[in-house]
């Protein structure tokens, strides 16, 4: 299950592909470790953080 749409991406901007994808792949193989809490929490912080990802590449700090 991906954390990210890589098909939403309004803008067109590579960073922004980059990121889900990266994110993606990592979700990957979170699926591949044993079922529980941790790996469940993986994902949500995985998923968080990437949302943050994107918005930093999109709004920036400033």
């Amino acid at each position: 299950m991906p954390v990210a749409d890589p098909k939403y991406n309004p803008s067109g901007d590579r960073k922004i592909d980059r990121i889900k994808a990266a994110a993606n792949l990592l979700a990957e193989e979170i699926e591949k470790l044993p079922p529980g809490r941790r790996r469940s929490v993986a994902l949500t912080h995985l998923e968080t953080a990437t949302m943050w990802a994107v918005t930093a590449a999109v709004c920036g700090d400033e």
